[in-house]
């Protein structure tokens, strides 16, 4: 053998060497199955199963499905006739509105049609859960609130510029304004659960980004792009960030996350301290967790872990093309490709406290969230697989978790001075009892000391 042919031989040896140890090993699955259409929402959990909503866009077919714990289809619906939004689950009904103006209630575990409700105007949002078993919808210039039980209607709210976008917490906020201008002006109102009646509207201009709630407090930005804290039921602005430009992307545990609008700096501002840090964005912002006293934040190309407090870089884990960040467990879940063509994408759960895979999916397609079961991770792909992932362990920080604060009910202190609004808005003759106002703070400036094992870790 030639000396020439040995040399070609070692080089290719060492690049496939080199590429072997390089990449990471995809963890064997406990159980595997699939269904014939692909996969088009998260998994939810739902009276002892699992939901979720699939089909395909091309043959506008789209259905229902409920999986078990092994992954055994239990159920599908009949066919949908539109393309829905991402369903929710309230009780034992699943809640989906679709692009054709349709608000339905499917029961469980059969999905047969238990109510529905058409609308005059499209949907531009999903439904969202309001207070413990009513559901809102939004349709033109109107937010409608439903008992997710029977469909009937309970309240509604009106405004006479528009509905551009709404959140719901402890009260519902709608930002609305006039669409036709060239520089919009949106307002920020927020209204009760119970009967839908305004109890505060910000005085200046705030932008059309979706209000963030942390604890009892509402984030929004204003026109300029300064971001304000509101106590959320009686509009008193507790905070403001001063540095304008920016937009409030991510709510976390205590805190929030702000990138300015071009999307190559963040900042996290704690709402228990008001201390904040920046640092930078190789490309858009994906996503961002709180994992005890870390904050985990993907753009488009890299994750990055950093001690809450200090913004210090613990580790950084480059990519290539991120599709979502989310919180898993008591660490995280990514699911990305290595570049934009590549026909493999993959998934991985990891902790905070190394770049060390936990466990690792491959895939034709993108993945979803993973649901945590007692077993394991229920893990599925839009190309139509269902996998149980095995259970990961993760390690426990040397530094300690940040605790879980328990704030009071928001229900003592709800605004009572819009009594004679509630008349007008509520059938009977129901009045919101007065309540003394008390000298509150919306977040407590001190924390209790707890375990780690207290905390979560």
């Amino acid at each position: 053998m030639s000396k020439r042919l040995i040399g070609i031989i070692i080089v290719i040896v060492c690049i496939l060497a080199y590429h072997l140890l390089a990449s990471d090993f995809e963890t064997q699955s406990i159980w595997q199955s699939a269904i014939e259409e692909k996969i088009l929402s998260d998994p939810l959990a739902a009276s002892g199963n699992y939901i979720f909503w699939g089909g395909n866009k091309g043959k506008n077919l789209y259905k229902l499905y409920c999986i078990n714990s092994q992954g055994q289809k239990v159920a599908e619906s009949p066919n949908l006739p539109n393309l829905p939004f991402d369903p929710i689950v309230i009780g034992n009904n699943v809640i989906m509105a679709d692009h054709a103006r349709m608000l339905r209630a499917f029961s469980l575990p059969d999905f047969k049609v238990a109510w529905e409700i058409g609308a005059n105007d499209p949907f531009e949002f999903p439904p969202a859960k309001c207070g413990n078993n009513n559901v809102i919808q939004g349709s033109g210039k109107s937010i409608f609130c439903f008992d997710s039980k029977t469909g009937k209607q309970l309240w509604d709210i009106t405004v006479l510029d528009g509905m551009k976008n709404y959140a719901c917490d402890k009260v519902v906020v709608a930002i609305h304004g006039y669409k036709d201008v060239s520089k919009p002006s949106w307002k920020c109102s927020a209204y009760d659960l119970e009967y839908g009646v305004e109890l505060w509207k910000l005085d200046e201009p705030v932008s059309k980004e979706t209000p963030l709630f942390v604890k009892d407090t509402c984030v929004v930005t204003t026109g300029e792009g300064e971001a304000i804290v509101v106590n959320q039921l009686s509009g008193e602005i507790l905070y403001r960030s001063g540095a304008k430009g920016y937009i409030a992307v991510k709510g976390l545990d205590e805190g929030i996350i702000l990138a300015n609008e071009s999307y190559t700096t963040f900042v996290y501002l704690s709402l228990l301290t008001g201390k904040s840090w920046t640092s930078s964005l190789k490309k858009d912002f994906v996503g961002a967790a709180q994992i005890g006293s870390r904050l985990v934040l993907a753009d488009k190309v890299s994750l990055r872990c950093f001690e809450l407090d200090s913004g210090v870089l613990v580790w950084q884990k480059d990519l290539g093309d991120i599709y979502g960040l989310y919180p898993h467990r008591n660490g995280i879940f990514v699911t990305y490709k290595e570049d934009f063509s590549a026909r493999t994408t993959y998934a991985a759960c990891l902790g905070v406290d190394s770049t060390s895979n936990l466990w690792f999916a491959k895939g034709s397609s993108l993945f979803r969230k993973p649901y945590p079961l007692s077993e394991g991770d229920l893990l599925l792909n839009y190309d139509g697989t269902i996998r149980l992932m095995p259970k990961p362990v993760f390690k426990t920080l040397s530094t300690p978790a940040t605790p879980n604060i328990a704030m009071p009910d928001p229900t003592e202190k709800v605004n009572k001075a819009f009594e004679a609004k509630t008349s007008q808005k509520a059938s009977d003759t129901k009045k919101i009892e007065k309540t003394t106002k008390t000298e509150q703070k919306a977040i407590p400036t001190e924390l209790p000391t707890v375990s780690d094992e207290d905390a979560g870790w």
